[in-house]
């Protein structure tokens, strides 16, 4: 909800729009180590918005894009602990508060601070990551961790042997510059 909200905003900000930049093509990638099982999943489905002038950045991900290497285990992610046909998104939305310059070229590590919404349970996180500008081109690099608890998803008790309580996120996206 947020993420459609700020899209709309944006788009009818018709000065802004040479501002933003989008990326169709964002990888989102988890990992759950057990003693017993690891377990990833990847999509690149998820969108990212980037607004050069005010440091903001959305990202929206729909659950059912994530692959799994069986997908036994895709439709346990889905069907049971992520229950995507109620909760069909996963986003983000947030603020660059580390002072940086998005127009200079540079690597530069950054905390972005926002609203995290897995599950339909919205969490406000600081999240670290790196941007690299060079060559009319954003790339944003991001790991962090989301505790399964913190958004509401219970795993149950016989299978913590098999997925982890806390994941590991890691977020790719690029951005060209107009």
């Amino acid at each position: 909800m947020l993420f459609s909200i700020f899209v709309l905003l944006l788009t009818f900000n018709s000065g802004a729009t040479a501002q933003i930049l989008k990326s169709s093509g964002c990888k989102i990638n988890f990992f759950s180590e057990t003693p017993l099982e690891n377990i990833s999943a990847v999509s690149e489905q998820a969108v990212a918005l980037l607004n050069l002038k005010t440091n903001e950045v959305a990202i929206q991900i729909p659950i059912k894009s994530f692959q799994f290497e069986r997908s036994l285990m895709q439709e346990h992610f889905n069907e049971n602990y992520m229950e995507s046909d109620k909760y069909p998104l996963a986003s983000f939305k947030g603020k660059i508060i580390t002072p940086i310059n998005l127009s200079n070229d540079g690597t530069y590590n950054v905390e972005v601070k926002g609203i995290l919404n897995v599950h339909n349970v919205a969490q406000e996180r600081t999240i670290k990551g790196k941007i690299e500008i060079k060559d009319n081109q954003v790339i944003i690099n991001s790991k962090f961790d989301i505790a399964c608890k913190d958004h509401h998803i219970t795993i149950p008790s016989i299978l913590f042997k098999k997925i982890a309580e806390v994941i590991q996120v890691n977020v790719y996206a690029q951005f060209i510059k107009k």
